[in-house]
């Protein structure tokens, strides 16, 4: 199934992204509809973004706990950021993601956005953008809080995610990510999300859709201890990045592109109307 087939039909008139002719015409429109802040700001509430979302078509089968319905009372709290900014070769609109290395115990060789706990006394912005320059040796110059998303629960690690949309101006680079938390530092372009919410993009832009990946785990069979090994296919998002690999990123994360590509759309069809 890709992301054309499950919205052309509400997003068939949407524009380009190039609708969005700068990093602030991107903040202006897309903050209109996740209702964030015009200027960068540390406190304060914001406005989770309304409507449809792609979260359920890119939930992992039997996931009611694992990344939807109510957290523990007592799970952490963490917080990651979706920052916006030109890419440096280029000058085309881009996110930040991370792949995480492989032995990590939570999450290790997934693609992930750069985030992590809520200290004691922090917001969650603040906690975002400090994990995002641990993480990644750079401080964003941001220009705006877009708004947040709404919170994810995250069963394998405890978490419920609070994340955070930011633009962030001049192209970042020259990245410094740190070896126990990040294998490598990708870029995905804005395009790719746009087409992941049914938005139309040049044509000469590669492919962006949701797949069904397979995997292969291990597992315990209760009493006896015996092992078995078994076989289960979850959505996931593929894209291609700046430098053309193809890059899959599924769980919370590609739950969460969903949920941005939504509102990207959304605001591309306000401008259009």
């Amino acid at each position: 199934m890709s992301a054309d087939d499950s919205s052309a039909e509400k997003r068939g008139g949407a524009e380009s992204v190039d609708a969005f002719d700068s990093i602030e015409a991107f903040g202006a429109a897309v903050g209109h509809v996740l209702g964030g802040s015009a200027p960068p700001r540390l406190q304060g509430p914001l406005i989770p973004v309304t409507g449809r979302c792609f979260a359920p078509a890119l939930s992992p089968r039997l996931s009611y706990g694992r990344h939807r319905g109510p957290a523990r009372l007592d799970s952490r709290r963490a917080a990651v950021a979706i920052v916006v900014y030109p890419h440096r070769p280029t000058g085309r609109l881009c996110l930040t993601l991370t792949r995480r290395p492989k032995a990590l115990s939570h999450h290790g060789g997934q693609i992930c956005l750069p985030g992590g706990q809520i200290e004691p006394g922090e917001s969650p912005l603040e906690a975002a953008l400090r994990e995002y320059r641990e993480e990644l040796g750079v401080s964003p110059q941001v220009i705006q809080v877009v708004g947040r998303l709404k919170p994810i629960y995250v069963f394998a690690s405890d978490n419920l995610v609070e994340t955070l949309v930011l633009t962030a101006g001049g192209p970042i680079g020259d990245w410094n990510p740190d070896p126990v938390e990040v294998d490598e530092v990708i870029e995905m372009p804005l395009e790719s999300v746009v087409q992941l919410g049914g938005g139309a993009v040049a044509s000469s832009c590669p492919p962006c859709k949701i797949i069904t990946e397979k995997r292969d785990r291990i597992g315990k069979k209760q009493g006896t201890g015996e092992v078995f090994q078994y076989r289960f296919g979850h959505p996931a998002i593929e894209f291609s990045d700046f430098l053309g690999r193809r890059r899959v990123v599924w769980g919370a994360t590609a739950m969460l592109l969903g949920e941005l590509a939504d509102a990207v759309c959304l605001a591309i069809d306000d401008r259009a109307g």
